[in-house]
């Protein structure tokens, strides 16, 4: 047994794995397909592996392996610590070193934790600050060698002299993925777009030679919350490698998953960047948006919007994973600067998104409400709107107003579009330096 832990201990220094396949999905975990391989002899055997990381789920390591039959798996994280390891010597002799003095104390272990040492011995019952402590030891000299990452054990059985080989799977924590889009403005119509996927190990091993693989989609997991009711991908365009050039992608059920055609190392506490898609020439509808409800009344600078639609026509037409949108645009003198970011959800290919970059310094929006009169059965306000462009550019505006309940709209200065039971948008071109007032009464009654 000594020899087996010996052996643990040199392989736990290394904290690695070598070729490996890490499927890592959106929930912060991963599934890794480890290759393995032991000579075993003539009947039972007993072979174990120790690089694994921290954060494996414990309930899911299973091995795959031909020519052997496996009776039983044992899952040891019994981890190294000073504290855990003096509470096993209780009742045992120890030693303690003071730094107050020359000499050592001899005793019997009552009691340690984080902050004191109890022992007794012939003189009596001793409780020592730990901070006042050079050193304990227990006095028996025998050999201890400690575990400092867990590790798996199997029992199996070989009818021949032979080197097994196979594939041990687990899932763990500590791994994750997400994807980053950079939106680079041109003008107020047209961009170019990138998408990255930015792949993080934070856990304490490192993965040479890994193959890693991505799924896209919010998978159920027991006892735990449920996936959000979110579209998933549909089946998209096979892509040519200018447009993916690091990656493959296919289908995993109702999910998508996708490959970096090149194996990478993925190194503890490491966050690595790879393209996914671009650059792709898109196009966009910039919108300022003030939005409001019944009788709220606010002046401030309108939303920043950017609606663009995910079809072949618009320079996409491709299944595109939720993530972080970063926007950039070029300056007068042709600097790139960012102008902000958003979060987008997943887009099926022929969906559309929209995503803000922030608040426009001179398109201003001011809301008031003119009249308010409310009954015992009935209410009606007068609102108005008030949209000032100092811009030396033309605007597409959108003047969102969500009114509750049972209502019609009555005396609108200009058309409206009803777009559900609770909300109404009046758009409109606003032209450099105009001024609009829009104005409008809903009423609202009630049984």
């Amino acid at each position: 047994m000594k020899k087996i832990s010996l052996l643990l201990l040199i392989g736990m220094m290394v904290a690695q794995s070598n070729d490996a396949t890490l499927t890592i999905y959106k929930d912060g975990t991963a599934l890794i397909k480890q290759p393995v391989a032991w000579p075993v002899s003539l009947g039972p055997n007993l072979v174990t592996w120790n690089k694994l990381p921290n954060g494996i789920h414990k309930d899911t390591p299973f091995l795959n392996i031909d020519d052997a039959t496996i009776s039983s798996q044992t899952f040891n994280d019994n981890i190294f610590t000073s504290t855990n390891y003096f509470n096993k010597l209780r009742g045992g002799k120890i030693i303690l070193k003071l730094k107050s003095s020359k000499k050592v104390v001899n005793g019997i272990l009552l009691e340690i934790n984080g902050n004191f040492v109890t022992i007794s011995n012939s003189s009596g019952v001793f409780s020592y600050n730990r901070s006042e402590l050079e050193y304990l030891a227990k006095e028996d000299k025998s050999n201890h060698i400690p575990n400092f990452n867990p590790f798996l054990s199997w029992n199996l059985h070989s009818k021949s002299n032979k080197t097994i080989k196979g594939e041990l799977v687990y899932k763990s924590n500590n791994f994750a993925w997400n994807t980053i889009y950079r939106l680079k403005m041109i003008n107020e119509e047209k961009g170019e777009l990138i998408a990255e996927a930015v792949i993080s190990n934070t856990s304490d091993m490192a993965f040479n030679h890994a193959k890693i693989q991505l799924v896209e989609g919010h998978l159920n997991q027991p006892n735990g919350k449920s996936p959000k009711t979110e579209r998933m991908n549909r089946p998209a365009m096979a892509l040519d490698r200018s447009t993916m050039p690091m990656m493959g992608k296919d289908e995993l059920g109702d999910y998508h998953i996708y490959t970096l055609n090149d194996n990478q190392n993925l190194e503890a506490k490491e966050n690595i960047t790879v393209r996914m898609y671009g650059p792709l020439d898109v196009g966009y509808t910039k919108t300022y948006v003030f939005e409001n409800s019944e009788r709220r009344q606010k002046e401030e600078p309108l939303e920043v919007r950017l609606e663009m639609e995910n079809k072949e026509s618009n320079g996409l037409g491709i299944s595109l994973p939720g993530g972080k949108v970063e926007i950039y645009s070029y300056t007068k003198s042709g600097g790139l600067e960012y102008i902000g970011a958003d979060n987008m959800g997943q887009i099926p290919k022929g969906q559309s998104t929209s995503f803000t970059s922030g608040r426009a310094f001179d398109v201003i929006g001011k809301r008031k409400v003119l009249n308010y009169n409310r009954e015992r059965k009935s209410e009606e306000a007068v609102i108005e709107i008030r949209v000032i462009n100092a811009r030396t550019e033309k605007v597409n505006v959108q003047l969102i107003e969500h009114i509750n309940g049972d209502w019609v709209i009555k005396h609108e200065s200009i058309n409206y579009q009803k777009k559900d039971a609770s909300t109404i948008m009046f758009p409109f071109l606003l032209n450099p330096g105009e001024t609009k007032n829009v104005t409008y009464t809903y009423r609202k009654e009630w049984k």
